[in-house]
């Protein structure tokens, strides 16, 4: 027992054939629960939890893993942008004013805010903020606690946000803005106390990096342990009490890169063996330890997703769910192409034009 498991750990050509020939972590397309979807009507679809919501005609249907409808909650909402972190989903009304947020399966609150809503961003305690733009102001952030309760609101007369996150303390609220102003494009990264928000608004920013030249800020995230994940254009960097460093720098050899998971970084690199020969290989970091895990297959990666623990790997007609271990939990297989997957901790969902299968994680 004690070899066996330690080929499985080492030898990655064992391991794919236990969890093939063994564990039978392959699922086929017809073998998956689904959810039938009404091709005549806008279905807006998000997972969040252990649930599948579907948005239409300002009513969320909910359902269950196994694709039964369980409840439906009224949401005065036509165009939405989802965010949803555990269990909790924020829904806002794109270019509107009216957002709200769910826990599981009840509505908590709903807010009504000035101007556009152009992000919005929940953490996994139900903080949420919010990005706005008016006639005067490109871009106005607010932040709310799990009550609805404004704990904030931060003005940018001349710069856009590009990202935001809080952190799992509740204590942080980090944005990405860029500023086009001038003659070069300006990317910065800004840190907010939100009790020093509350008491000194002008000692509120507790951080600030303007990034160089070359360097173009994508995404942030904070992770588990607070740090601040910031993906550039060219690198990744971590922000640990207010230090910045270089996590791993981008090549040519690298196609998709994500910093939104728990504790971990991961990244996929080509490499072209012959004229007609490719193989990827997706790289975890785990930004706590600097520990390193791989995972190989013989095709090209056509998109990666990620959330939580779970990196996702769509080869076009294939999809491998593989943890921030590097090991295999799900492989699904389709017999059409796939073009939309969403993740949540508990589950994966395929969105096809007329349906939606469900792999459960």
């Amino acid at each position: 027992v004690i070899v066996i498991i330690s080929l499985y750990i080492a030898e990655e050509g064992f391991r794919k054939w236990v969890d093939i020939n063994v564990f039978r972590k392959d699922i086929l397309s017809e073998n998956t629960a689904t959810i039938d979807l009404n091709v005549d009507k806008n279905n807006q679809i998000i997972c969040f939890g252990k649930y599948i919501g579907i948005l239409t005609e300002k009513n969320l249907k909910l359902y269950n893993l196994s694709g039964e409808s369980i409840t439906d909650i009224s949401v005065d909402i036509n165009t939405a942008i989802f965010t949803q972190n555990d269990k909790y989903l924020a829904i806002a009304e794109k270019k509107g004013q009216e957002f709200c947020l769910i826990l599981d399966k009840t509505y908590l609150w709903k807010q009504k805010v000035d101007g556009e809503i152009q992000q919005i961003y929940v953490n996994k305690n139900g903080y949420v903020a919010i990005v706005t733009t008016d006639t005067t102001y490109k871009s106005i952030i607010t932040l709310y606690d799990s009550n609805g309760k404004q704990l904030l609101r931060n003005f940018m007369s001349s710069t856009r946000v590009i990202d935001v996150s809080i952190s799992n303390d509740n204590k942080y609220l980090a944005f990405a803005e860029m500023d086009t102003s001038g003659t070069v494009i300006k990317s910065t990264i800004k840190i907010i106390s939100v009790e020093k928000a509350s008491t000194n608004s002008d000692q509120a920013i507790v951080y600030s990096k303007e990034a160089g030249t070359s360097e173009m800020i994508v995404k942030i995230q904070y992770q588990e342990k607070d740090d601040l994940i910031c993906v550039y254009d060219d690198v990744v960097k971590a922000i640990k009490d207010n230090e910045e460093s270089e996590v791993v720098s981008k090549d040519d050899t690298m196609t998709f890169v994500s910093g939104n998971l728990n504790n971990s970084i991961a990244y996929i690199k080509e490499e072209q063996k012959g004229i007609f020969d490719s193989s990827s290989t997706l790289n975890i970091k785990n930004t706590s330890n600097n520990q390193e895990y791989k995972y190989s297959f013989d095709e090209i990666a056509k998109e990666m997703y990620t959330y939580g623990n779970i990196i996702g790997i769509n080869i076009g007609t294939e999809m491998y769910f593989v943890n921030t271990n590097g090991m295999l939990i799900k492989k699904y297989v389709s017999k059409q192409e796939i073009t939309n997957v969403m993740m949540s901790n508990n589950l994966a969902i395929i969105i096809y034009k007329d349906r939606i299968e469900i792999v459960n994680l």
